[in-house]
């Protein structure tokens, strides 16, 4: 999409901030990288805290997320999730740490909800994608206890099977 508007914005004569409010696409589409922007943002303010401080802070908008309605919940967990793969490897790997620490502590009605919408998003991501994903979830579940671990591991197989 980003080639296509720089064709389109690049080949208008008025200029970009007269071409992104008057062009349906190009602002369809820089609306959505700012959606990501601020994903982006809040992913690696997140990563540079410390566990406990973003367990706390990606909890408190995973339970945003439960009182949403279906649609709304699919599209702000897919924006989230969508961003992981858009940060440095290793601040993703302490975001996913908090997830997966928060997904089992949460009520089994809560995290069967969230995994619900997880499995939907990442079901539609490219190989690649789910390969960060798995080498994420394997590094974030390290420290828990043998059954734990392995039961972690094969849900979240499952999903990005």
């Amino acid at each position: 999409m980003l080639s296509a508007c720089e064709e389109c914005a690049g080949g208008d004569v008025r200029s970009y901030e007269e071409h992104f409010a008057a062009c349906p696409e190009c602002k369809e589409y820089a609306e959505a990288a700012e959606k990501l922007n601020v994903q982006l943002g809040f992913l690696e303010d997140l990563a540079s805290k410390p566990l406990d401080e973003r367990k706390q802070l990606l909890g408190s908008r995973m339970r945003k997320f439960l009182g949403m309605p279906e649609a709304e919940r699919e599209a702000a967990i897919a924006d989230l999730l969508n961003a992981l793969g858009d940060i440095s490897e290793d601040a993703r790997m302490k975001v996913v740490k908090a997830r997966t620490d928060i997904m089992m502590e949460i009520p089994k009605e809560h995290r069967n909800t969230l995994m619900t919408v997880f499995a939907e998003i990442m079901k539609d991501w490219p190989h690649e994608r789910k390969m960060m994903e798995k080498q994420a979830v394997m590094k974030s579940t390290e420290d828990y206890f043998f059954l734990k671990r392995k039961m972690v591991r094969k849900k979240f197989g499952q999903m990005l099977a």
